[in-house]
């Protein structure tokens, strides 16, 4: 009753003031976060046409990622009621605060699907009704049907799908904005018509669902969004190692401001012109590590014990403990 009180307080509040959230900038960061102890995570009700089907993917890659722990609100139906346009004057009553959790993610999604229907002029293959002997691979001789090449009209459905994901984090012990930004993710894709490698056939014309279509970028929107929040924590809670190259100091540069990707291709570049730079190594253990799911974490300790190879640095072996605690934590779970 305590927490339907205080929304109907909240709704009233939003009423009679006009509140509304502030702006939110795309990768919205503050400038220090506290990430000691923050592992259980609630998900609020992610808005939008495509909100449900986001957040049901942003739980299952939470589920893999073993820094977290997503815990279960279906017990608080009050909780669904807050929605991504009110949650920051929301979280400032303390609505999310009683089931105990240390960080909140809420987010809007929505999707679009167009198609766009044309023909292709295609090169198929015909039977003619005539037949000829061929030998087989068994080498028996068989009837095979001669065919010829025609010209056909050929239907396809050209598909353009996005999905655009606003989201915001917030630490709930000091009520901190820890990030807010927009994840997006577009495909378009060619169902039917000619092949454009000139292959005589052509493909089926029918495309999936849209539904289909939206549910794939929900997945992947899904993973990077999980991505974005791990990374957080990992940026901020290990070291880097700067090493003695401007390709691996750039990199770690780019991983402090959140461009992972950009700084693994740092890392990469510096592994091709040195084989043995101990620190590129370890440093793309991190990024593997900062994802957080087994396979990672098995994989950033290789990474770790390869720059034990090539350098002497007591962040190396300290990465491989660390990553063995995770993953033993885990398992006793």
């Amino acid at each position: 009753m305590i927490l339907y009180r205080r929304l109907i307080i909240f709704l009233a509040v939003i009423t009679f003031c006009g509140c509304v959230p502030r702006p939110v900038t795309d990768e919205t960061r503050p400038a220090k976060v506290d990430w000691e102890g923050v592992r259980d995570v609630v998900l609020l009700k992610f808005d939008g046409s495509e909100g449900e089907a986001v957040r049901s993917h942003v739980y299952e890659r939470f589920d893999e990622v073993l820094y977290f722990k997503v815990l279960d609100t279906s017990a608080h139906p009050v909780l669904d009621e807050v929605t991504y346009d009110m949650v920051e004057n929301a979280k400032s009553l303390g609505i999310t605060r009683e089931i105990g959790a240390d960080l909140v993610v809420v987010a809007r999604a929505t999707g679009v699907v167009d198609d766009v229907r044309g023909t292709d002029q295609a090169e198929v293959k015909e039977g003619t009704g005539y037949f000829k002997k061929e030998k087989n691979l068994d080498g028996e001789w068989v009837d095979v049907e001669i065919t010829r090449t025609v010209i056909r009209t050929v239907p396809y459905v050209i598909r353009h799908a996005s999905l655009n994901t606003d989201y915001m984090v917030f630490e709930l012990r000091t009520g901190t904005l820890m990030a807010a930004g927009t994840v997006s993710e577009v495909r378009n894709k060619k169902f039917g018509g000619a092949k454009p490698d000139g292959d005589l056939e052509y493909q089926p014309t029918e495309a999936p669902p849209p539904a289909d279509s939206l549910d794939k970028l929900s997945t992947i929107v899904a993973r990077r969004l999980v991505a974005k929040i791990s990374r957080m924590e990992v940026a901020s809670a290990i070291q880097f190692d700067k090493g003695h190259t401007r390709l691996v100091r750039r990199g770690v540069v780019l991983a402090k401001r959140g461009d992972w990707e950009d700084a693994i291709q740092r890392w990469n570049d510096a592994i091709d012109k040195e084989p043995t730079a101990a620190a590129a190594y370890y440093n793309l253990g991190v990024a593997h590590e900062s994802l957080g799911d087994l396979e990672n974490l098995k994989a950033a300790k290789s990474l770790y014990e390869k720059a034990i190879s090539f350098g002497d640095n007591p962040l190396y072996p300290d990465g491989i403990a660390r990553v063995e605690r995770i993953i033993d934590r885990s398992t006793d779970e």
